[in-house]
Formats: C-alpha cells, structure tokens, sequence
C-alpha cells in the first residue's frame, strides 16, 4: 500500500494484493500435489528463506506493475510455507493435543503477522521503502537460521559424544587383546623393594 501511494498509484493496491493471493492459491495446491522426501522440518526454513528474499526483490521494484509481477512469484511460498507449519505441529504434538498445537501455530502466525504490520508501520515514515522491504525479511530468516543453528548444535554434540566413546572403546579393546593373549598384566615385584624390605 505504501509502495503504491508513493508513487501516486493507490489504485494498484487491490491488485498487488490479488497477485499475492493468486500466487499463494497456486502454491498451495502445487506444493501438495508433490510426494516429499524431504521432512517438513527440513523444508519450512527454505519456504521461509524463499519468501522472505522475493519479498526483498519486492523492495527494489521500478513501479506497481512490477511489484505485482513480484507477490506473484512470491506468493507461492507464502501458502506451502503455512501449511508445513501446521504438519510440523501435528507430527510433534502428543496424541490428543494436535488441535492445540494447530490452534498455538495459528495464534503465532497472526501475532506475528500483526506485530510485524505495526512495526512496518512505525518504519515507512523513516526508511526508504526498499529498506523497509528489506528489514520485513529479517524475521523470517531469522526464524529460518534457529532450526539450522539447533541441528549444527546436535551434529556438533553427536561428534563429540561419538569421539568419546572411541576412545574409550579403543582402551577396552586394548584391554581385552592384552588379556585374550595370555599376557600377565599385573606389575612385576620391585627387586629393590624386596632387598629394603630385608
């Protein structure tokens, strides 16, 4: 809307925001149609990433019509992206509480679909648009990094936990070798010891 009124074209408003939902309709049924491989855990950060850059292109658009052309390639992103969200709650929620979990991703996307609109809002008078375009991104690569950073931690802990255990196998083995060959292990008197000891 800012967009359009700053270049003097309100009238191009509606149909920005069609383009968007036309790309969002199309994405939707797209995105089921598809067998995934991938787990749905794995796929929301790139949806998120995805939409999140397009809606950054949006900011460097040279005119309305452009911009539509833009949600409309975005769009798509925005309804898949949603819907993982709602799998992702009902594939970790326990077994009688994935309403809940379904109504706790709605209740987050309209909080931050609101508190990301007011603060939007409180930036337009002060930014360039396409910094505020820019900055609408921040959030939602952000919340594409945290699973990214989680699993870096958990990969991290594997190999360490993993590097521990060897070497505590690799003591054990060597333990079991010294005792399978018939080997005494217990230390031999000290002569010494014996002619003090005398």
């Amino acid at each position: 809307m800012a967009f359009a009124e700053h270049r003097h074209r309100s009238g191009a408003v509606p149909w920005i925001l069609a383009a968007l939902s036309a790309g969002s309709v199309s994405g939707g049924p797209a995105h089921g149609a598809v067998s995934w491989r991938t787990p749905a855990r794995d796929r929301l950060p790139l949806l998120v990433t995805a939409s999140g850059l397009a809606l950054a292109a949006a900011g460097f658009s040279s005119g309305p019509w452009v911009l539509a052309v833009v949600m409309v390639l975005a769009g798509p992103f925005v309804s898949p992206a949603m819907t993982t969200a709602y799998l992702i709650a009902d594939e970790v929620a326990a077994p009688g509480t994935r309403t809940q979990a379904g109504a706790w991703v709605n209740t987050a996307i309209n909080a931050g679909s609101a508190s990301g609109t007011a603060a939007v809002g409180l930036l337009i008078g002060g930014l360039p648009l396409a910094w505020c375009f820019a900055l609408a991104v921040v959030p939602a690569v952000g919340s594409a990094l945290v699973p990214a950073v989680v699993s870096v931690g958990r990969v991290w802990s594997c190999v360490r936990r993993s590097r521990t255990n060897t070497g505590v196998g690799t003591l054990r083995r060597s333990g079991d070798t010294l005792a399978g060959s018939g080997q005494d292990t217990t230390e031999a008197p000290d002569p010494t010891a014996v002619l003090h000891a005398s």
